[in-house]
């Protein structure tokens, strides 16, 4: 937090679709003023499944929004129509659900959501809240 202002960190796809749709819905649900965003092409893929060293670059990110802007929340993101990740949105929930039991593991003094946004038309997305895991809870609580 800097001064009044509130943030939160987001792991996004590159699909610039989704970027203001994906903002809003995020300041009017988690009650921030701003958005730290760090892009992926499929981020659910690459936080589920890529190696060590890619998952540390990107928790290096996330990492500076929360040291920089005190951000206590980290929202991944999965859609669809992904070209980075082009599985069902079943598949992209399942990949969200393991991405967020992976970094509450790294990241334990962290509220970790993933959302999924189905597309219903042009600049219309509807994220869908798909896994949870709060801080303050005894071991990750997933939320499914």
């Amino acid at each position: 937090m800097i001064g009044s202002q509130r943030f939160a960190t987001i792991v996004t796809c590159i699909d610039g679709r989704i970027q203001r749709p994906l903002e809003e819905w995020a300041i009017r649900h988690l009650d921030v003023d701003y958005l730290d965003t760090i892009t992926e092409p499929g981020p659910a893929a690459v936080l589920t499944a890529t190696g060590e060293s890619h998952l540390t670059a990107v928790l290096a990110k996330v990492a500076v929004s929360q040291r920089a802007h005190g951000s206590g929340t980290l929202v991944i993101v999965g859609h669809a129509d992904c070209a980075g990740n082009p599985v069902s949105a079943d598949e992209h929930r399942d990949q969200l659900r393991r991405s967020v039991a992976r970094l509450a593991r790294r990241l334990p003094d962290t509220r970790i959501l993933a959302v999924h946004a189905d597309q219903c038309g042009e600049r219309c997305w509807d994220p869908e809240l798909v896994a949870e895991v709060s801080p303050t809870a005894v071991g990750p609580d997933l939320v499914f």
